[in-house]
């Protein structure tokens, strides 16, 4: 940005409305490359002009672009940022010294001089021509290169492939084909079963959806599976939680709900006729008990309920018509008695096919999650993330120091932007690699190591991939502390 105007895609310069001088004066703070710093600002409110202006600062405070680090969320979001810091080094050469200084103003430095000019017209040359050059890269980027450079103390084959989305959906799709294939072979195993209970309420793309789902959940479904010890413990904490118990099943619940004390099964022939001698409701109803009859287990069952509830299962609000009710007492308090059994054992049934499927659920995905899990072993391959994991894993048992070394020579300036979409995993990779920012040999005197983040918690959209807008804030605090204790400076 120079002045009022704004580098295009193209290299082309067009006008901008005036920024406020309120907003500009915030952001010239935000940029500041002397204190660590978390904006937290709405959308459209300017965050990544800001980090982009922080990184031309820090190149114009003398720091070597090989020394910063920029995290963003996707592929798209790093070519932006990458793009819009060289094209406005770009761009700076070609100015003379008044449109240049007023270029450096923009960027939030107050007084420029012929050696600042200097410097930032050859910045552009120096961030494309350094060994290792400036670093603007996804996290999973990052931790691509980090592997490849420790692939021993990573547990990871040295020559390991990152798998694309595409490429995961067909090894998915492969993995859950032998499940099911397998269970169809063997009804009676516990896949076999499973099957049964998931095919029995689900379409076939809906099911394999959810499949997929739960195999790729590691830190959530699959995680915890294994940390209640296997499927059935998990499955007794369902029922826990959802208040039956573990020996219960449904096929003892559909038999109390149509074999009850006061309308069992052996009267509703008998009741039918009689519900034919009123109104149209009521021989409606008769026609309900009558199809229930037709079937058996729990397609029995939900006919026999539609008498009771409505199409959406809803209580309905009349069951029988009032002219009935006056002419039949006893069949009306039979009716109302049932009304009232039927309740409890209808939120039962529906806890226990929670439970069931769920037990199915798990049993599949345990079992296809393996199989998924098996091919990229035996093809060296690594999915995202694989990619998160494997590089927690490692840095929690590597000394940091040693991991900054062998990153280009260290890293003095961490730059993350959309942090709201940032999970807790990647934040410990974060946290790993800023450590000795703020303790021991990496606080050392003379240079001023930071972090900078932005983001926006209310506009983080994914959680599904384990997003975690509340640490934005959690993480800010944190680092706060840590900054301050340290004697550092930490902009809030």
């Amino acid at each position: 940005m120079v002045g009022g105007w704004r580098l295009g895609t193209r290299g082309m310069v067009m006008a901008l409305r005036p920024i406020p001088q309120a907003v500009r004066a915030a952001q010239a703070r935000a940029s500041d490359p002397s204190s660590s710093a978390f904006v937290s600002a709405n959308a459209g409110s300017g965050k990544t002009h800001v980090l982009v202006q922080r990184v031309i600062r820090l190149l114009l405070d003398g720091v070597a672009p090989e020394r910063i680090l920029c995290i963003t969320f996707t592929k798209a979001a790093a070519a932006n940022m990458a793009e819009r810091v060289f094209s406005t080094l770009g761009h700076w050469v070609t100015l003379d010294d008044a449109a240049l200084d007023a270029a450096i103003v923009e960027a939030g430095i107050a007084r420029p001089d012929a050696r600042l000019r200097m410097s930032a017209r050859k910045l552009f040359a120096c961030a494309l021509e350094t060994p290792g050059g400036l670093k603007v890269q996804t996290i999973h980027a990052l931790c691509t290169r980090l592997l490849q450079q420790f692939p021993f103390e990573a547990n990871v084959p040295a020559r390991f492939a990152v798998i694309d989305e595409r490429d995961q959906n067909e090894m998915m799709e492969r993995a859950n084909l032998k499940v099911l294939l397998d269970a169809s072979r063997d009804v009676n195993s516990a896949a076999g079963r499973a099957l049964n209970t998931a095919m029995a309420s689900a379409a076939d793309v809906t099911f394999k959806d959810v499949v997929r789902e739960a195999c790729l959940s590691r830190d959530h479904f699959l995680a915890w599976n294994q940390r209640a010890g296997s499927i059935e413990a998990a499955a007794a904490q369902v029922s826990a939680a959802l208040g039956v118990a573990t020996g219960d099943t449904i096929e003892a619940v559909e038999r109390e709900i149509v074999n009850g004390p006061h309308l069992p099964n052996s009267r509703w022939k008998e009741v039918a006729v009689i519900l034919e001698s009123t109104s149209k409701s009521d021989r409606k109803q008769a026609d309900r008990l009558r199809e229930a009859l037709v079937f058996s287990g729990s397609a029995q069952v939900d006919a026999y309920l539609d008498v009771f509830l409505t199409d959406d299962r809803t209580p309905r609000d009349s069951v029988l018509s009032k002219k009935f009710r006056d002419n039949n007492a006893v069949i009306a308090a039979l009716f109302d008695a049932e009304s009232l059994r039927i309740g409890p054992l209808i939120e039962r049934r529906r806890a226990l096919t929670i439970r069931d499927r769920t037990q199915a659920l798990l049993q599949i995905a345990t079992v296809a999650a393996a199989n998924y899990q098996r091919e990229k072993q035996e093809r060296g391959l690594l999915d995202y993330d694989d990619l998160i994991e494997k590089t927690l894993e490692m840095l929690d048992r590597v000394s940091s120091g040693w991991v900054h070394y062998k990153l280009d020579r260290g890293v003095d300036h961490v730059l993350i932007d959309e942090a709201q979409d940032t999970s807790p995993k990647q934040w410990d990779i974060v946290a790993h690699i800023i450590s000795e920012f703020t303790s021991g040999k990496g606080a050392r005197e003379g240079v001023e190591r930071t972090i900078f983040a932005v983001g926006d918690e209310k506009q983080s959209i994914f959680s599904f991939q384990g997003a975690a807008p509340r640490e934005f804030d959690a993480r800010r605090r944190l680092l706060q502390r840590k900054f301050v204790e340290a004697g550092l400076k930490f902009d809030p």
